[in-house]
């Protein structure tokens, strides 16, 4: 089996400072990738992947995702190609078809059923394929590598079709809910769409990543995921516990151990996690590594 990828996907900044050391933690607990998301209310996404950039050299900068309602293909080529450029090849464009309708209305922005946004995620993508491959300043990366992010069928057949990284983002939509609001992927949901992915890529390589919504260490497993099922929504304990888009453990060795048995019944070669989580994943890393 390849190496596992690790990532964390940005929070909170906090100062300055704040930032530095969030950058020198990621180099120094090993991490491969550091993600920042595109949400309304929280940082610049491009922004703080260029200021990561120029805090480390070894860092590879994705966008976790990027909602494809926020941007016009052609601003958001030169976007990714400087980022790639002035990162010396260390840029991943990460898309979604965004799922916060709230956010759209803030912003004064269309808002569409999942449909019509999962066409405009394609043009998208195609749009930039073509973009990209003649843009001037020419990115280092020929090309750069897209990652698609999804939990749907049709999001993640995309995803196998176009992109060098599918990501499973582990969340799904409460039927009757209003957009937005989510409950945990179950496993045989997982495997399923696993299976679809496969499929549909026809024997394309691709990275394969899961988004752990969290992490918790040195509790009895089965005791962290009855605590976590009062929290989320239609999922009981034991769902919890074998959800892949959780990692509940005794220690980081075990959690290590759960890891390379998930990259073997999913194929899941890269792991983020949100910030929250940084430290318990540091430790795992250092555990998966040994």
């Amino acid at each position: 089996m390849a190496q596992i990828q690790f990532g964390v996907n940005l929070r909170d900044p906090g100062s300055a400072m704040d930032f530095h050391e969030l950058i020198r933690r990621a180099d120094e607990w090993g991490f491969d990738v550091f993600a920042a998301p595109d949400h309304l209310g929280a940082s610049a996404p491009f922004a703080a992947l260029n200021a990561a950039a120029m805090l480390s050299d070894r860092l590879r900068l994705r966008t976790y995702v990027l909602n494809i309602g926020f941007w016009n293909p052609a601003l958001l080529a030169r976007e990714i190609a400087t980022l790639d450029l002035l990162s010396g090849g260390r840029a991943e464009l990460g898309l979604g078809a965004g799922y916060m309708k709230s956010e759209h209305v803030d912003a004064g922005l269309p808002w569409f059923g999942h449909a019509r946004r999962m066409e405009i995620l394609t043009d998208a993508v195609r749009e930039l394929r073509t973009r990209l491959t003649d843009f001037r300043p020419a990115p280092v990366q020929q090309p750069i590598p897209f990652m698609v992010a999804a939990m749907s069928e049709r999001g993640l057949a995309l995803a196998a079709e176009q992109a060098e990284i599918v990501g499973f983002s582990g969340l799904r939509q409460v039927p009757g809910e209003e957009p937005g609001h989510f409950t945990i992927v179950s496993e045989e949901e997982t495997a399923r769409r696993v299976d679809e992915v496969r499929a549909a890529a026809g024997g394309r390589a691709y990275r394969s990543d899961v988004l752990v919504q969290m992490i918790k260490l040195g509790a009895d497993p089965r005791e962290s995921a009855e605590e976590l099922a009062t929290q989320l929504t239609e999922v009981t304990p034991k769902e919890v516990l074998a959800s892949p888009f959780l990692l509940l453990a005794r220690d980081a060795e075990e959690a290590a151990d759960e890891l390379r048995r998930r990259e073997e019944v999913y194929g899941f070669d890269s792991v983020t996690t949100h910030q929250p989580s940084m430290a318990a994943l540091g430790e795992v890393i250092a555990a998966y590594r040994r």
